[in-house]
């Protein structure tokens, strides 16, 4: 599941390249992008659940669940993340408003 390559050399992508799901770049720049997408997913996933007021421990494990369920049943071809989303504010906080 595990088996990934080097893109080209690892270090540059060219305009209009891809890497694949298949491939990875050196393990700096991999670690780097990974901070980076945790860094971009750390809102929705753990402050949103704050601002409404759900424990935020909840999310994380689901959405943990959700990701690993998602990556079995597509077997790893569409690498992806499943967490919260900022969208859900507005209809919670309605929901709230109106006794709910």
């Amino acid at each position: 599941m595990l088996s990934w390559k080097l893109h080209g050399n690892g270090k540059t992508i060219a305009p209009g390249e891809v890497v694949s799901t298949d491939e990875r770049l050196t393990w700096p720049r991999t670690i780097g992008m990974g901070v980076q997408h945790i860094a971009a997913m750390f809102g929705a996933t753990f402050l949103v659940p704050i601002i409404t007021g759900f424990p935020p421990t909840t999310t994380l494990f689901f959405s943990g669940v959700g990701t690993l369920l998602f990556i079995l049943l597509t077997q790893n071809k569409l690498p992806s993340y499943l967490g919260s989303s900022f969208a859900f504010l507005a209809p919670v906080a309605a929901a709230k408003t109106e006794g709910g």
